[in-house]
């Protein structure tokens, strides 16, 4: 991660991080080494001088008024430290009890995942503590079989640290997780129902998956496995994403969860998909649901849409400027132009 700043110039926003990330003697993180889950509180400033959904990093010396930058940095001796630190910011079990945890995809350092929810948290408006899963991507592009392997080695550390949570008196505790990250959180929500950990997995009260880098058959047969799947359940989708579609060619499959142009993939699933295809001021298709100032502002709305579909008995609600579209209990929110189930333009 980048050097510590003390200087506070925007929003300070404590991350809470849980990874299973290998720290060495001068207590940094491995790019690439497993190791036992250990946590850190991390405080990051987040800018003043910045567009909506934009990580800006220093090219130079840093700036606290422009860039993204680490402040103090707290390191928990053991998840027992760690469990009573998250019960006191729950309030001993007679405040906020409602959590996120965000899990990070491929190709991300520790800097960028930590620096990344910060963004999501200050563009987001969320309020409470923050939480983060960080396993050990190399942070590399050509690193993608190295990181589906991590992803996968990474599962026990995940569903240790939704344990801990959950002790510590967590008991709504909303996932969202970034394309290869999508693919660890449905490992870890299938791991606990086949485990049957059901006192952890019952504090799952949503999830939210964007761009997920998954084999449309694949996410199936985990929700299938999974059985009632938390609610709400959104996935954000989008055709033109190329890291996905460069995926695709790199699995030999033909296209992926976070690239289907139809609801059909996931019919019978109860689960939102909303198509990102057609925003087009999104900094990066691959994260177009955080990097787009108009999705910013509609995902601050994504429960009270979900509430408008299940209450509407023409099963077709209108919505800024797309339609809502259900079909054998999936739902889908597909922003403008407008599109039909078989996926061709109106």
């Amino acid at each position: 991660m980048p050097d510590v700043y003390e200087a506070d110039l925007g929003r300070n926003v404590p991350i809470f991080v849980g990874t299973t990330r290998q720290r060495d003697a001068d207590g940094l993180w491995s790019s690439s080494q497993p190791g036992p889950l250990n946590y850190a509180a991390i405080d990051v400033n987040v800018p003043p001088d910045r567009e909506p959904g934009i990580v800006s990093l220093s090219r130079g010396k840093p700036d606290p008024r422009t860039d993204f930058l680490t402040g103090k940095i707290k390191a928990y001796s053991d998840r027992d430290a760690f469990r009573a630190a998250a019960r006191q910011m729950l309030g001993n079990g007679r405040g906020r009890e409602e959590i996120i945890v965000t899990i990070h995809g491929f190709n991300n350092t520790m800097g960028d995942s930590v620096f990344r929810t910060a963004q999501m948290a200050a563009d987001y408006g969320m309020d409470g503590p923050v939480f983060h899963y960080a396993w050990p991507s190399r942070g590399a592009p050509l690193g993608y079989a190295a990181d589906r392997d991590a992803a996968l080695l990474a599962r026990g550390g995940l569903e240790q640290m939704l344990d801990d949570l959950r002790r510590a008196g967590a008991r709504d505790i909303m996932l969202v997780a970034h394309s290869m990250g999508s693919q660890l959180t449905m490992e870890v929500l299938r791991q606990m129902a086949l485990r049957r950990n059901t006192a952890t997995l019952s504090t799952i009260g949503g999830v939210v998956l964007f761009s997920p880098d998954i084999d449309p058959a694949l996410f199936r047969a985990q929700a299938e496995d999974i059985g009632r799947l938390p609610d709400p359940f959104v996935i954000f989708v989008s055709r033109r994403d190329p890291a996905l579609r460069l995926s695709a060619r790199l699995t030999g499959h033909e296209n992926r969860l976070g690239t289907i142009a139809t609801i059909e993939e996931v019919a019978g699933l109860d689960v939102t998909i909303i198509d990102l295809s057609e925003a087009r001021d999104a900094a990066s298709r691959h994260l177009a649901a955080a990097t787009s100032p108009t999705m910013l502002a509609f995902l601050r709305r994504t429960e009270a849409i979900r509430r408008d579909i299940e209450n509407a008995a023409s099963g077709q609600v209108g919505l800024l400027s797309g339609a809502v579209l259900i079909a054998e209990e999936a739902s889908a929110v597909m922003i403008a132009p407008l599109m039909v189930l078989g996926g061709e333009s109106q």
